[in-house]
């Protein structure tokens, strides 16, 4: 009696550190296109009236982006995260990784920010609520959305960055000048997160430092996730 000998077979190797680099820039993509359509929602300051009006005049792309942004931000935005905390912890010697274990910190206390924003502007998405939910409810949900994401998440944001900055600065893994862009647009973001000390959302602030960090924040992540693939 003979017995067969099984060769054990190797599974295919992943490279992740292209995957993530790619789910960055996939990321950057599909976040810029649903966030377009949703560019123009009511601020904290804008009636009840608008801001009813406005939810029922954009139901659909309101739900649409609530249903497909967890997917975005959660599992692209977290798969690029961990694929440059792979590429950083490496070269973070100087602090035993810290740097590198701050900024994915960083970047998934986003990821739950983003959810509970996305929380509020599901709930004024549903038509039998927006019928019947009172005016002050209205505007409470909408402010709570507003500072949720233009204000709060300046500050998780800026972790992720400057985490990411101090170790691609100091050691050259990636380009400087991408860890310097990651400083600048930290701090652009602090300080027009502070907004809502006024309570201007529309103001210089909020519309002018808040938007510049907006798209400084996926300048980024493409910029980042680059040098990430050219790297690998």
């Amino acid at each position: 009696m003979t017995t067969a000998t099984v060769t054990p077979t190797t599974p295919a190797r992943v490279d992740g550190r292209k995957l993530a680099a790619t789910a960055g820039i996939v990321q950057v993509v599909l976040f810029i296109g649903l966030g377009l359509m949703i560019m123009d929602g009511p601020g904290i300051n804008d009636s009840a009236v608008d801001i009813r009006a406005w939810f029922g005049d954009n139901e659909t792309e309101v739900a649409l982006f609530t249903w497909l942004m967890p997917g975005v931000f959660g599992l692209l935005f977290l798969t690029f995260a961990s694929g440059l905390r792979s590429v950083l912890a490496p070269a973070d010697t100087a602090t035993g990784g810290m740097f590198a274990r701050l900024s994915f910190a960083g970047a998934a206390v986003q990821a739950a920010v983003a959810f509970v924003g996305l929380a509020f502007w599901g709930v004024l998405a549903q038509a039998d609520i927006l019928a019947t939910v009172s005016d002050e409810t209205m505007r409470t949900l909408n402010a709570f959305d507003t500072i949720i994401f233009f204000s709060i998440m300046a500050w998780p944001t800026a972790i992720f960055l400057l985490g990411a900055a101090a170790v691609i600065i100091q050691t050259g893994v990636l380009p400087r000048w991408i860890g310097w862009l990651g400083v600048a647009i930290a701090v652009i973001g602090v300080i027009g997160s502070a907004w809502i000390l006024s309570g201007d959302s529309e103001g210089f602030l909020g519309a002018g430092l808040g938007t510049i960090a907006f798209f400084g924040m996926h300048a980024f992540t493409m910029a980042t996730a680059i040098a990430m693939l050219r790297r690998s």
